[in-house]
């Protein structure tokens, strides 16, 4: 391969990196936006929940509601005609008298229900977030070091790779994120192989 062909597909990697830079920032910003109001609308049903009352119409003779809400595989509450309940593995305790009795006194408020799943939901985006900023700087690397193999790509790639096996461990479940998992650990060592024979490339020249 002569320099030109290696500039041409060096300039092809670049254009491709600052198309993806520009879709991981935009689903960044979006991640934050959602996750922030929904941490928000979260906190606000967690210390107001009674604020929130839905009204359920069951008097038709053939209503029936049976719902489960829930983020992934973990199972927040349930909805039926009887209105929104935890989950009785999500029961809410604390060592801490006063807690405790907050949560007693409103374990069947379908505000605070509501608001320990927007909590969860945002959590999950906050994390998303952070996973698409770290993709992001990854491309700002390539692009400042015009190298795809810089020394600090494999590492950001890595870290990036496993926030996203977490959240997908959370709301797809262990199978896909063992897969992930692999293909994480795949990812990483081809390209601190590439790392490595353009280190040896260079040492060569």
């Amino acid at each position: 391969m002569n320099v030109n062909d290696e500039n041409m597909k060096l300039e092809s990697v670049k254009k491709s990196c600052r198309a993806a830079r520009i879709c991981s920032r935009i689903i960044f910003f979006i991640m934050v936006v959602v996750s922030m109001t929904t941490l928000i609308s979260g906190l606000f049903l967690m210390i107001n929940p009674d604020k929130l009352n839905i009204k359920r119409r069951t008097d038709e003779a053939n209503v029936s509601i049976n719902k489960t809400l829930s983020v992934g595989s973990v199972q927040i509450g349930t909805i039926d005609n009887d209105g929104i309940k935890f989950a009785n593995s999500q029961e809410l305790t604390s060592s801490i008298p006063a807690l405790q009795e907050y949560f007693d006194e409103h374990k069947d408020s379908e505000g605070l229900v509501i608001g320990v799943y927007l909590l969860m939901v945002g959590s999950i985006c906050f994390v998303a977030a952070v996973s698409m900023w770290v993709i992001s700087s990854v491309f700002d690397i390539i692009l400042k070091e015009g190298n795809p193999f810089a020394d600090q790509v494999p590492k950001r790639i890595l870290t990036s790779m496993i926030i996203l096996t977490v959240v997908v461990a959370v709301t797809s479940g262990v199978g896909f994120a063992v897969l992930l998992a692999f293909v994480t650990w795949a990812l990483y060592t081809i390209l601190d192989y590439g790392k490595t024979l353009r280190t040896l490339s260079d040492e060569t020249l």
